[in-house]
């Protein structure tokens, strides 16, 4: 049982960077419309939903480490006692991301009822299929 969920560990660690690169690309923290100077609330949301947008994919990443962590701690765990504290971390790490996603949808409501935009338009390279 340990060697097959070692395994499927190993396997899923070699292709975590295929799966991040499926994400594609997107807007980042360092290219938004902002404006340079906070003159009003659509402003400070934008700024806010900029660094949001910064700061939230790293904190979902660590809220899944958290969870994963737990899973195996639970999975290996042979007492009682290290069973629930695996169940615990695994709890913990549901209520993180819950929470973390949570406040991206709230600011990201909240921008798009005050009309704030950060999007920028990426133009992506294409390949003339042409013979």
């Amino acid at each position: 049982m340990k060697k097959k969920f070692v395994l499927f560990l190993g396997f899923a660690l070699a292709f975590s960077p295929v799966l991040a690169l499926a994400q594609g690309l997107g807007t980042s923290g360092s290219s938004s419309t902002c404006s340079p100077t906070v003159n009003n609330i659509g402003d400070i949301l934008c700024r806010i939903g900029s660094i949001l947008n910064t700061i939230i994919p790293v904190l979902i990443v660590l809220g899944v480490v958290y969870f994963v962590w737990g899973v195996v701690q639970y999975v290996m765990a042979s007492e009682e006692d290290a069973k629930k504290k695996g169940r615990d971390r695994m709890i913990w790490g549901i209520i993180g991301l819950v929470v973390i996603v949570g406040m991206w949808g709230l600011v990201t409501i909240i921008t798009n009822t005050f009309g704030v935009s950060n999007v920028t338009n990426v133009t992506l390279p294409t390949v003339p299929l042409g013979i």
